[in-house]
């Protein structure tokens, strides 16, 4: 692997993008003026290609939904071809995708709703709305990039009978992707008042998890609403490290 001088000046990405701009220029040229060094025996084109093997066929919008654990566990995976690939070129990486966003978003009037990151935050917006039902339900809380609320009130997904909650993937992410949202929260409530998740919670809550990395909307968290005594009223199946999120 030769250096990046030895490409001809007209070849390298950041004299291509002065002279072409930044639309005429290939993934992988891009990334390689983000990353903007190589490592030893590999420089920062070749860098780059490698990353973006690593993507797979969904490429670069793969990248809108991970936060820095997830690009450090996907560095992880691919150790042997993204070696060099550290903490200061994630944190690049997360800012630029960030910046991005900022600059093309719409503008708003006002402060930003805060991001919604602690469970008990969650717990008590799904509250709120699952007093309004008596049957058990399953609500959805969805999330732009920021991890900020999409809506000012959960989605009531679907409800079922009291001694069952219809979790349906399909309807989920199909609200999900007509709200353009990033991430998903979910919950439903046990009208016994007992948090202690079920199999067929467990089972359920790792196939939202599934179908949400597969279209790319990625499931935050899943909790169980009891009642209101208990201390917390809820369960946390990601902080309980039962579900594969």
């Amino acid at each position: 692997m030769g250096k990046m001088t030895d490409l001809p000046p007209e070849e390298r990405p950041r004299e291509r993008l002065r002279r072409l701009g930044p639309e005429a220029l290939e993934d992988d040229e891009l990334l390689a003026i983000v990353f903007r060094t190589g490592v030893s025996g590999c420089n920062v084109r070749d860098l780059a290609r490698n990353f973006q093997a690593a993507l797979g066929p969904r490429g670069l919008a793969q990248l809108r939904t991970y936060d820095h654990d997830e690009f450090a566990a996907f560095v992880a995976q691919h150790r042997d071809t993204l070696k060099g690939i550290g903490d200061d070129k994630i944190a690049t990486l997360l800012a630029t995708i960030e910046f991005g966003r900022r600059v093309f978003a719409p503008e708003k009037k006002g402060k930003l709703p805060k991001p919604l990151l602690l469970a008990g935050d969650m717990a008590q917006r799904f509250f709120a709305a699952s007093t309004r039902h008596v049957r058990e339900g399953f609500w959805a809380i969805f999330l732009d990039h920021g991890r900020r609320p999409i809506k000012e009130d959960p989605d009531l997904i679907t409800s079922g009978l009291r001694d069952q909650t219809l979790i349906d993937p399909s309807a989920l992410f199909r609200r999900a992707i007509l709200l353009n949202a990033s991430s998903v929260v979910v919950a439903h409530n046990h009208p016994s008042g007992d948090v202690t998740p079920s199999p067929r919670d467990i089972e359920a809550t790792d196939a939202l998890a599934r179908a949400g990395r597969v279209i790319g909307i990625p499931l935050r968290d899943h909790l169980i609403l009891g009642r209101p005594d208990l201390d917390p009223p809820y369960l946390s199946l990601r902080a309980s490290g039962r579900c594969s999120f």
